[in-house]
């Protein structure tokens, strides 16, 4: 079999085993330069005996008839196909030691493309957006200087460019690759009219339209619905049409029209499509029984959506999925959800437990995994080569300094007293300098120790709440009365409910680092915001302080743009920050006054901006806090509950959205926060040509 069909074969049996968004997929020219070795391991990769399969590597690789872009290649496909995408994330180090004008094998180069393909959709689904464009550009000047052709022109490249380009806010740029993707689809076609190839670029055009749907672009998904029916007829119409091809491509397509449709109130036409969707063999696959229970979680039909994730722990089994940080979010706490909105209340239990035992251990191993994912985040390494470099600098500059100055002394003594008063200046403020570095190094690596028993702290006290009434309700010898029962009952419910918010506040915080603009599309009244942001963030409930709401003019009726969800979030995280810290014993107000602790939330509209207002009389903040207080894993009071990430959060979702998020000092009373919007108005269109020739 050439090498390119069987990179599409490896590619298209992975993202039907691993549930994958799209496949990894590319061609660069037919060869059939297949070695013994290549045949040797795709016999054993077709029986998915994945050790075995690593171990044939080794072997052949031991005895030289391997090459480094096959060996990284294949294990690059091994490493997928059992869901350890970390491991393979590792081998990219080795990517670097390939000379691409040295490659002159065909099917070297195949692989080479394949493997980096793969390298920057592993960073695009691990949502470093900056590290995969960056990626993809290097790939394709070392392409182009080798004399091969574009990389970033391959339609899956192009399409992986241009999800990049659309979670980073870039959505122009992210249609200019989106079209670059069809027109590479189209020169394709030109050439090759396999099934096969139609099944590829189908995969790829329905890729796109589910990133439009994701993100909110409705309309802008449209035309590309059009192309993967067109996609479809012809793979229908072909003289050797394939079934298997046309069942994954109808299974696809009708369940990525189900979720435009849901998303577009169109709900019989969504129902139809789903249904298309489930008489399809490929949507009987175990991974996809699990990936398609996003529509019934979409159209609150819980309870389908709970027995789908019943087999999740078979899925994950047998697919050798990782239970790691990426994988709790994409799996476990849906099915969390999916249990508890059902009202299966002992399942939700249970997969509470399952993801605070999992978290800790997935923490770490992600930590001592990915040590540079880890170092990006905190930058200590970063900060710790710096101070390296400086002393090294430094010390380069003593010895000539010294080697200058012998000469000096002999030839121009007072010239050199001069020269060493200022130089002595000099080496002082370099000093100072490295040692406010060190110091900023050093804290980094105290927060992060802190962020990190923090964390397991907030993890262990409600799983040790969830596990002592779990005891209780399973003895034998424990009777208990309804009153009991429905304590209890709260308790677990609440316990939970705190592991979610946990678990959520880290997923919302490694989302909003990745940002850099949030898209404002959402027409809305700031009073509905501020209801919002009430009924999630519960204070009305709150019986340890009075609450109270006041709407300046227009708030009620004067609508303007912003992105609503994470204006609600923004504002929910600063009414939970206030509920925290206004307990009666923390309070300002005196007890001998009969007052309870208060919360006011003032709505405003003034100068072109809309003004949201928290005033609490809790325990406050000193003026020269106001900053500090807003710097990730921050918390001035250690005896509070809490990972000291909310007003972090609170502040990089108003910032992306062009606005912020204040403290003002002026006020002594408690705290007293201000979440500022802009007034604007927004419109964008894309033009997009339908037509595939």
């Amino acid at each position: 079999m050439p090498i390119r069909k069987l990179l599409i074969v490896v590619a298209l049996g992975l993202t039907v085993l691993t549930g994958c968004k799209s496949g990894m997929k590319q061609s660069v020219g037919e060869t059939d330069d297949m070695t013994p070795a290549d045949s040797l391991i795709q016999v054993v990769g077709d029986t998915r005996d994945i050790p075995r399969l690593l171990a044939v590597i080794d072997s052949v690789e031991k005895r030289g008839e391997l090459t480094l872009a096959k060996s990284i290649f294949y294990r690059t496909v091994a490493y997928n196909m059992q869901g350890e995408f970390r491991s393979s994330f590792e081998l990219y180090n080795l990517l670097a030691d390939i000379d691409v004008k040295g490659i002159t094998d065909s099917g070297d180069l195949e692989c080479y493309i394949y493997s980096y393909d793969n390298y920057v959709r592993l960073l695009c689904d691990m949502k470093r957006y900056d590290a995969a464009l960056r990626e993809a550009y290097a790939v394709d000047r070392k392409l182009r200087e080798a004399g091969q052709a574009s990389f970033i022109d391959r339609p899956n490249i192009a399409r992986t460019i241009g999800d990049c380009q659309l979670n980073l806010g870039q959505t122009e740029k992210a249609a200019a690759s989106y079209q670059r993707a069809l027109r590479s689809i189209r020169e394709r076609l030109a050439t090759y009219k396999d099934p096969l190839d139609y099944r590829e670029c189908q995969q790829t055009i329905t890729a796109i339209a589910m990133a439009y749907i994701h993100a909110g672009y409705y309309a802008e998904a449209v035309p590309w619905m059009t192309l993967q029916d067109s996609m479809f007829e012809a793979a229908q119409k072909h003289p050797h049409r394939d079934s298997v091809y046309v069942d994954e491509m109808k299974a696809e397509i009708s369940y990525c029209k189900a979720l435009l449709a849901e998303a577009q109130g169109r709900d019989a036409f969504a129902e139809r499509a789903y249904q298309d969707y489930l008489s399809t063999n490929t949507a009987k696959s175990l991974g996809n029984v699990i990936n398609g229970s996003e529509f019934l979680m979409k159209t609150h039909r819980y309870s389908e959506a709970a027995d789908n994730y019943s087999r999740l722990d078979q899925f994950m089994q047998e697919s050798g999925t990782e239970t790691n940080l990426e994988n709790i979010g994409r799996y476990m706490l849906p099915k969390y959800r999916a249990n508890l909105l059902a009202g299966r209340k002992d399942s939700a239990l249970n997969v509470a437990i399952q993801i605070a035992e999992a978290y800790d251990s997935a923490l770490i191993r992600q930590k001592l995994g990915d040590a540079a994912i880890l170092s990006t985040v905190f930058d200590t390494e970063g900060k710790e080569r710096q101070i390296a470099e400086q002393r090294a600098e430094l010390s380069h500059q003593r010895e000539v300094g010294i080697g200058v100055g012998l000469v000096l002394i002999v030839l121009f003594f007072g010239i050199y007293t001069i020269s060493r008063r200022q130089a002595y200046h000099k080496l002082d403020a370099t000093n100072r300098e490295l040692l406010i570095a060190k110091e900023k190094a050093e804290e980094s690596a105290r927060m992060k120790s802190k962020f990190i028993k923090q964390i397991s702290h907030e993890v262990r006290t409600p799983l040790n709440v969830l596990s002592g009434f779990t005891q209780v309700l399973t003895a034998p010898d424990i009777e208990l009365s309804g009153e009991d029962l429905q304590s209890i009952n709260h308790k677990i419910v609440e316990n939970s409910e705190r592991i979610t918010k946990l678990v959520d506040k880290m997923l919302d915080l490694s989302e909003v680092n990745n940002f850099s603009i949030i898209e404002c599309q959402d027409t809305v009244v700031p009073a509905e915001i501020a209801d919002q942001a009430i009924e999630k963030s519960g204070i009305r409930e709150a019986t340890h302080l009075k609450f109270v709401l006041m709407l300046m003019p227009h708030t009620e009726t004067e609508p303007f743009i912003t992105n609503c969800k994470s204006a609600v979030k923004a504002l929910t995280l600063l009414l939970d920050n206030a509920i925290k810290f206004t307990r009666p014993v923390d309070s300002k107000v005196h007890l001998d006054t009969g007052h309870q602790a208060r919360v006011t939330l003032q709505v405003n509209v003034q100068k072109k901006k809309v003004l949201f207002i928290v005033e609490d009389t809790g325990i406050g903040v000193p003026p020269e806090e106001a900053e500090h207080i807003f710097e990730e894993f921050v918390q001035l009071d250690e005896y509070y509950d809490g990972t000291g990430i909310g007003l972090s959060i609170a502040r990089s979702l108003a910032r992306h959205m062009k606005g912020d998020v204040l403290l003002d000092t002026a006020y002594t009373g408690g705290a007293r926060f201000v979440l500022t919007l802009p007034l604007k108005t927004h419109g964008s269109a894309h033009g997009f040509d339908t037509e595939l020739q």
